[in-house]
């Protein structure tokens, strides 16, 4: 059921019956199937896919009567256009497709031809900068050939208007968000999870929300989304978040710690965050963030939980540049015996760790999807080796 009129963006990687290669490959490759079943399921709940323009044109306009959502697919991989591309045409739907350039005609990549048929068929094309790098870890003068050279050679390639930019791993500052709007794009997207609103677009053109799409998690994220994030989102309100941030944060750092469970709390993770921990022991700031192994808002398995984990990670670094290290863990209840311990020195323990990962920011900056060494209990969340791509 629609909740009002609801305008979101969901982007995707992989569409294929094989998992792509990488640390998160498997978590990011959507299979035919369930794209299928996805575009289905936004028919009968009579949600329109447009391309991102209309989207936000309709946004602005006021002209959102019920359920719109834009489709994204970010790098430019093949798949997107052999196996994605057909469902959307049999639907009739269509979707914006994020290019980085340097990889066209590249193994596992689109070519020219099938960028050139994409334009054809109706769909948007967007940009996604020449090698895909972090733009906020550059010069500007190479921000600006990334983000300009990129859509020059799709407009040339497409016959069409390039006017929409994804930025590479969601990593932008207000910096790069000009140096795009500079190089003549109307609007932006990043990762950041969240349904658009006429006042978001306004104040942030060029930073505008996305929903992840993982394997076997679309459709139920989707029903998620429809059904409570209409244009005008009460729980994304600062007061509102920040109070159940509040609510579970502790540590001798509480601004750090309220920015954190913010900016985690913000996201709607399927798993449940049960505390935000920062500790300032000059000169370190480590951050901790506790989650429960056994409650989830809907079902996770190996690899999402991994990609989540890492979400989390970069999500709490970007949070407060103080941030020197971030531990996560998951755990799960222990039975007690009636009148044992259970606090002070010899207490028995109520909870077991069944997950967990610590990463420094100096690894994280040189390899921003890692966990590094983690920690796994043999049986929890079972289903394989994790996998990963770019995202």
């Amino acid at each position: 059921m629609i909740a009002g009129a609801v305008a979101a963006v969901f982007m995707y990687h992989h569409v294929s019956a094989h998992a792509a290669s990488g640390p998160f490959g498997r978590a990011l490759t959507v299979t035919p199937q369930e794209f299928d079943d996805q575009l289905r399921f936004l028919r009968t709940s009579g949600c329109a896919a447009v391309g991102l323009d209309r989207l936000v044109a309709d946004v602005r306009a006021g002209r959102v009567r019920e359920c719109e959502v834009a489709l994204t697919f970010d790098d430019g991989y093949a798949d997107a256009a052999t196996e994605a591309a057909p469902l959307l045409r049999r639907y009739g739907d269509v979707a914006t497709f994020f290019i980085s350039t340097g990889y066209i005609g590249t193994p596992g990549h689109m070519t020219r031809a099938q960028i050139a048929a994409l334009a054809r068929q109706g769909m948007e094309i967007g940009a996604h900068t020449v090698t895909h790098p972090d733009l906020t870890r550059l010069p500007g003068s190479a921000v600006e050939r990334e983000v300009r050279t990129s859509r020059s050679v799709l407009q040339s390639i497409s016959g069409q208007p390039v006017s929409a930019f994804a930025y590479p791993a969601g990593r932008h500052s207000p910096s790069v968000e000009a140096a795009v709007r500079d190089a003549g794009y109307a609007l932006a997207v990043s990762t950041d999870s969240g349904s658009l609103a006429p006042s978001g677009i306004r104040a942030q053109p060029y930073a505008l929300p996305r929903w992840r799409v993982l394997r076997g998690r679309g459709e139920p994220l989707m029903e998620r989304v429809l059904a409570t994030q209409a244009l005008v989102d009460p729980l994304r309100s600062d007061a509102a978040l920040r109070s159940i941030a509040r609510s579970r944060t502790e540590g001798n750092a509480p601004d750090v710690a309220e920015r954190v469970a913010v900016a985690l709390l913000s996201v709607g993770f399927p798993e449940q965050i049960l505390r935000v921990r920062v500790v300032r022991t000059a000169p370190a700031v480590v951050a901790g963030i506790m989650l429960s192994g056994v409650k989830f808002h809907e079902q996770v398995n190996r690899q999402t939980f991994a990609a989540d984990a890492a979400d989390m990670v970069y999500r709490t670094f970007a949070s407060d540049p103080s941030i020197s290290e971030v531990d996560v863990w998951a755990v799960v209840p222990i039975a007690v015996t009636a009148g044992a311990s259970v606090s002070g020195d010899m207490a028995v323990p109520t909870t077991r760790t069944v997950f967990s990962a610590s990463v420094r920011r100096d690894d994280w900056a040189r390899d921003q999807n890692a966990l590094g060494a983690t920690y796994w209990e043999t049986d929890f969340l079972a289903g394989g080796a994790r996998q990963d791509g770019r995202t």
